[in-house]
């Protein structure tokens, strides 16, 4: 053999060595990240989604995934919406999240959940860290997203995955090794809403409404900028909805000073906790906590929305669409679950 063929072998050999424990560590990686719904799975779940199938990309925090229920969407309005959500999710998130689903998906319209408004810490926890970025496929778009959630110094770190995730080895689990996750139990055509059975009752919010604004997060204010233009640049309308929640008492000043940004940018918006707006949302039996929907909150929710959608917006009912079946499937297993909650004529 020539020296020649014998180092060009050498490479050869290097680089698939090198290819092989770059699929076993990511594989690895992949087991030890936690593969909860709220977490990774909306957004693994969403590649799995055929292309350009999502009409209606709701991006934002657990108040979103609690009450934008999809399967009330689609059975009474034949709306194909998916919620790409997660705990906590700040409009950095949300800014990536909407730059990953447009490789794949093309929507008529983005509702973006105004509750990040309210956060005001510089960077994002490392629990939630992990959960918002691990399940991004992309390696570029996921290292910018780390970026934007943690000090630069501590970017490395995720960025390798292990150091973050070995804490989480006892953790590990059978089902930790389904590739893809199974999204907790409901299978691939989950569209992100996340059901909570638990009641709670509050009292309506109790305040004096004023316009008076309380300043934003200054990343937080420019991600939301960020996220607004890059759905101007694709010419894809935006609903900036402010949902129910008891804790609005806290929260509308911070949506006071969001609403001037959304409007700003020529965003659309709406305020689900406006007493004026009578959709027979109900504090005493609707909530599971003192911020979330539960899922009879969702269902009183999710009809007032798709009523208000289909009003504001040009949005087609798939419900005859053979392409949309997955919807239907998804709605029939959901409903099935809470007959009790679907849709009737006498109703």
């Amino acid at each position: 053999m020539s020296r020649g063929a014998a180092i060009a072998r050498f490479w050869l050999r290097l680089v698939c060595f090198l290819l092989l424990l770059a699929v076993v560590l990511g594989y690895i990686a992949y087991v030890l990240t936690p593969k909860y719904d709220y977490g990774i799975c909306s957004m693994t779940n969403l590649y799995r989604q055929d292309e350009d199938t999502v009409d209606v990309l709701v991006l934002g925090t657990s108040v979103a995934y609690a009450g934008v229920n999809t399967n009330v969407l689609w059975e009474e309005h034949g709306i194909a919406a998916y919620d790409l959500c997660g705990a906590e999710q700040p409009f950095w998130i949300s800014y990536f999240y909407l730059e990953e689903a447009l490789k794949t998906q093309s929507p008529r319209l983005i509702v973006v959940d105004a509750k990040a408004a309210i956060y005001q810490q510089d960077h994002t926890n490392p629990g939630r860290t992990i959960l918002s970025t691990y399940g991004i496929r992309d390696p570029l778009t996921r290292l910018r997203a780390i970026a934007a959630c943690v000090p630069m110094e501590d970017v490395p770190g995720y960025a390798l995955a292990f150091p973050q995730l070995h804490s989480y080895y006892p953790n590990v689990t059978a089902e930790s090794f389904t590739l893809p996750p199974d999204n907790g139990g409901r299978g691939v055509d989950w569209k992100g809403y996340i059901e909570s059975t638990d009641v709670e009752r509050h009292q309506r919010p109790s305040l004096v409404r004023t316009d008076t604004q309380k300043p934003l997060h200054p990343r937080q204010k420019e991600y939301f900028e960020k996220l607004l233009d890059l759905a101007a640049e694709r010419d894809i309308p935006v609903l900036v909805a402010a949902l129910p929640t008891p804790d609005y008492a806290f929260d509308h000043m911070y949506y006071n000073a969001l609403q001037a940004v959304a409007e700003e940018h020529g965003a659309h918006w709406v305020d689900y906790n406006d007493p004026d707006r009578r959709y027979g949302l109900l504090y005493a039996s609707d909530f599971a906590d003192w911020q979330h929907l539960n899922v009879k909150g969702s269902v009183t929710l999710s009809r007032q929305l798709g009523k208000d959608l289909d009003a504001w917006f040009d949005l087609p009912d798939r419900r005859s669409d053979a392409a949309y079946e997955s919807y239907q499937r998804c709605a029939d297993a959901w409903f099935g679950q809470y007959p009790q909650y679907r849709w009737r004529d006498d109703a």
